[in-house]
């Protein structure tokens, strides 16, 4: 054994294997998706990459792979698979940053790895024949095993797009919402940013304050479940509208009987609305194919009256759009089907005033020792469902069925948080008029 460690090649290891990893390495103790498979690929590739004879392009491939690999655990984080590039770099444009300071933290981490491996490729012996190659080699799997073993407990979390043939369920299909009723009620659909199911205590408690409402009972039958769901919030957007796993950017919509198709012949009007921009990932192009005629962004729903809220991805406040759709449903001349995308509770949550997030004290000492990221989801969905129950009891509302759904787990960074939510599934609740 001690041989073999004065043999093996230290300064390819450091260089090529450590530092394009080193911010998932760091996050080992914390969190993080599984990367083994990329430890493999980019690893094994990296003891080819590495005999290369020209030191500058050896510099510039492993800056490329540096960045490659965030890329990927940032994507990867949001169940945005490297397969789904499409989805990958508008979440990548539109993320704001600097707001954040977990990814400032992060990006200070990753341009120190890419400055150390510039300045360290050329220490890097090449060389050394089969023998350093076998002993790179070997390295490579242990780094992928050890990130195997330290993500175990949360691998099952991180739903990536569903494999073909798997059984498809939704909260649409279960609440018995597919096809219009004969009481053409009003129909609202909420998919709620970042809504997971609490596995345990105090999670379990705050979450059926929220959503489980003696009070919606005097008004309404309430059914609740739970759904399967993969990917991310866009993935979970077909699987309720269109009744498929899939790719809004592959999808044939052409060919697809989405709801808000069956509810438009049904003679209601279908409208959808999001606290974003309308560019980010093209719902503003795609959003009209399954259906919806209408279609009421940020910039709308502010002319309508929204605040402006912050966060890492700033819109209009999703506390002010219930209100807005309470209007629009006492005003309506036809039934109406309002499909809301909401914002807000995206992770990672800031500290903001404007989220009712600045200096957290939600839950008490209930949450007091969770990671402060908790504290801020679950105030920003306690705000979020008091102002659904203030429309939902309007006593001006006409009878309406409202469907309340999570896109995806919370895709928390830490595993202390994420093991406390169901990993594969999400909540619903419908609150259906008597």
């Amino acid at each position: 054994m001690p041989s073999l460690f004065r043999a093996m090649p230290w300064w390819w290891v450091l260089v090529w294997l450590c530092l394009p990893f080193l911010a998932v390495i760091l996050m080992w103790p914390l969190g993080g998706p599984p990367m083994g498979r990329y430890w493999l690929g980019f690893g094994l590739a990296a003891l080819l990459v590495a005999q290369v004879p020209w030191l500058l392009v050896r510099r510039l491939l492993l800056v490329a792979m540096t960045l490659a690999v965030v890329v990927i655990y940032l994507g990867n984080t949001f169940n945005i698979t490297l397969y789904n590039y499409e989805l990958l770099l508008p979440f990548l444009r539109e993320v704001r940053p600097l707001r954040s300071p977990e990814y400032v933290l992060g990006g200070a981490v990753v341009l120190a790895a890419m400055v150390a491996a510039w300045k360290l490729a050329p220490r890097v012996p090449q060389g050394g024949g089969l023998h350093a190659l076998a002993l790179g080699a070997l390295a490579v799997l242990t780094m992928a095993n050890v990130d195997n073993a330290v993500t175990a407990s949360t691998a099952g979390s991180y739903q990536g797009l569903a494999d073909p043939g798997a059984p498809f369920d939704s909260a649409v299909h279960q609440a018995g919402l597919a096809q219009p009723g004969p009481a053409r009620r009003h129909l609202v659909i909420v998919l709620v940013e970042a809504l997971g199911q609490p596995v345990g205590e105090p999670e379990r408690s705050l979450f059926e304050a929220d959503w489980n409402r003696p009070e919606w009972r005097d008004r309404y039958e309430v059914l609740r479940g739970e759904t399967p769901y993969h990917g991310s919030t866009t993935s979970g957007e077909l699987r309720e509208l269109c009744g498929v796993w899939g790719d809004y950017t592959a999808f044939d919509y052409a060919h697809a009987d989405c709801l808000p198709k069956r509810y438009a012949r049904a003679g209601y009007h279908t409208a959808g609305w999001h606290s974003f921009t309308g560019d980010y990932f093209d719902r503003a192009q795609w959003w009209p194919k399954t259906g919806l005629a209408e279609q009421s962004f940020a910039n709308e729903l502010a002319r309508l009256g929204a605040r402006p809220c912050g966060g890492v991805f700033p819109g209009t406040c999703d506390t002010d759009v219930p209100g807005l759709i309470a209007h629009r449903l006492k005003t309506a001349k036809q039934p109406q089907l309002v499909y809301w995308v909401t914002l807000n509770s995206h992770l990672p949550l800031l500290a903001d005033e404007s989220l009712g997030t600045q200096d957290c004290k939600f839950g008490g000492a209930a949450l007091a020792d969770r990671p402060p990221m908790m504290c801020r989801l679950f105030a920003v969905h306690h705000r979020l469902a008091e102002a659904l129950t203030r429309m939902a009891l309007d006593p001006a509302l006409p009878p309406t069925d409202i469907l309340i759904v999570g896109d995806h787990m919370p895709p928390f960074f830490q595993r202390d948080a994420r093991v406390r939510f169901t990993g594969d599934k999400v909540p619903w609740i419908l609150l259906r008029a008597r």
